[in-house]
């Protein structure tokens, strides 16, 4: 049996949402639908442009006073701008809440809740996600940073590395841009909800969705060394560019694990990282059916 494990997430920010208009707004915006969402609830979505390219991955929680968005503090600055710029007339208030509230990541709790479902104690949300490949529990508490406790451990690998056992991708700096939602696995992940209204990028999402064929998608893999950056590109034996680095963390003394996006089509053959190291490819936690 695995002991659990938390870890104060100092990479993720909180942006809250709020005002009277600000499920309609958030439903506007957003690939899922937070007129679904509850004050137990919470799901993935994704926030794109006009393109039908994801700008952010986000975690959506709703509460009975606004909904949290939990996403990478290093994207947290542009989004906040971005999605200030859509309020426009609508009352409806963009905060950064990052340094009033602390994420604690779960590895393992044995109180976690289910997926997407919140449960409150206190001041403090916690809200269940999706397990690794290999069984193991994620869940998040939401805690006033007052509260928090200080000796938590700060290393995040093991959270990260749980995150791309789960196969959740993670958009970066590095990475915003340059996908459609459903190239990052976001509608076997629940994240997409193809019978809602309007969204920026609907159309694209839509059309793939509905008419295309996905010829790139996320994979789980493996590598000897050091994890490779963000953004990174992938080749095959031939020198052709054939996919991109979400996110890596290590997975031992000399091993790495990492979320890609690669052409589908070179899923049955040799793939390597721009210094040539070979990557195996390896189960995910869900289904991808073609």
């Amino acid at each position: 049996m695995t002991s659990q494990t938390d870890t104060r997430l100092s990479a993720l920010g909180v942006v809250r949402i709020d005002g009277s208009d600000a499920e309609r707004f958030l439903r506007n915006q957003l690939t899922n639908d937070v007129f679904r969402l509850g004050p137990d609830r919470h799901f993935l979505a994704a926030w794109c442009d006009a393109k039908g390219r994801t700008q952010m991955i986000v975690q959506v929680v709703a509460t009975p006073e606004c909904w949290y968005l939990l996403l990478p503090r290093e994207i947290l600055d542009g989004v906040v701008k971005r999605l200030k710029m859509y309020v426009l007339r609508d009352d409806v208030r963009v905060t950064e809440e990052s340094d009033a509230l602390a994420l604690i990541g779960h590895i393992d709790a044995p109180t976690a809740p289910d997926v997407n479902t919140t449960t409150t104690e206190g001041d403090s949300l916690h809200i269940g996600l999706a397990s690794t490949v290999d069984g193991r529990r994620r869940s998040i508490t939401i805690v006033d940073s007052t509260a928090a406790d200080t000796d938590l451990a700060s290393d995040t690998t093991s959270w990260d590395l749980a995150t791309i056992d789960a196969g959740v991708p993670q958009i970066a700096a590095a990475t915003q841009g340059a996908f459609v939602p459903q190239m990052l696995n976001l509608h076997w992940l629940m994240a997409i909800d193809f019978d809602k209204g309007c969204y920026p990028g609907q159309e694209v999402v839509a059309r793939l969705h509905y008419r295309g064929r996905l010829t790139r998608r996320v994979f789980r893999l493996g590598c000897i060394g050091a994890p490779p950056a963000p953004g990174s590109d992938i080749f095959d034996t031939d020198g052709t560019r054939c996919g991109t680095v979400l996110q890596a963390a290590r997975a031992g003394d000399d091993t790495s694990r990492l979320l890609a996006v690669v052409a589908v089509d070179r899923a049955e053959r040799v793939v390597k990282l721009d210094d040539d190291r070979e990557l195996s490819f390896l189960d995910l936690a869900y289904a991808t059916p073609a």
